[in-house]
């Protein structure tokens, strides 16, 4: 059985430069869920300070251009920015997990690169079994 905790979305601006598709530097908005797997008797504690923790964290990693980056390297990058990280309020709630899953939506809009206007998901998760 798989017990897992996903929270967000938390909502994201950032730029690339997509070297490997031969794009300029371009922005995005996007969306962020992170699902923790539940390892003990409860998992992740969703709360107000906690998520707004997580937000901050995924903010400092977002604030500047991923360089030579597709979106599914900003998807990677963002998954081990958020892998084996915790905060301290999250400590006082207890819970035993970790980092499951990572999905980032990102939204397009019409542009002179060839953007589509909608959400496109990138999804990065572990796969082996739990240690």
């Amino acid at each position: 059985m798989l017990r897992t905790v996903t929270v967000g979305p938390f909502l994201i601006f950032f730029s690339n430069v997509n070297v490997a598709m031969g794009l300029r530097g371009h922005f995005h908005s996007g969306r962020v869920h992170v699902t923790y797997e539940v390892l003990g008797a409860h998992g992740y504690p969703s709360f107000e300070t906690t998520n707004r923790a997580l937000l901050d964290h995924l903010h400092v990693l977002t604030r500047k251009t991923f360089r030579d980056a597709t979106n599914e390297d900003v998807a990677d990058r963002i998954f081990a920015h958020l892998d084996g990280w915790t905060h301290p309020s999250w400590e006082p709630y207890g819970g035993d997990y970790r980092l499951r899953r990572m999905d980032l939506d990102v939204l397009g809009v019409f542009d002179d690169i060839g953007h589509d206007a909608g959400w496109t998901r990138y999804t990065v998760e572990r796969q082996e079994d739990r240690a």
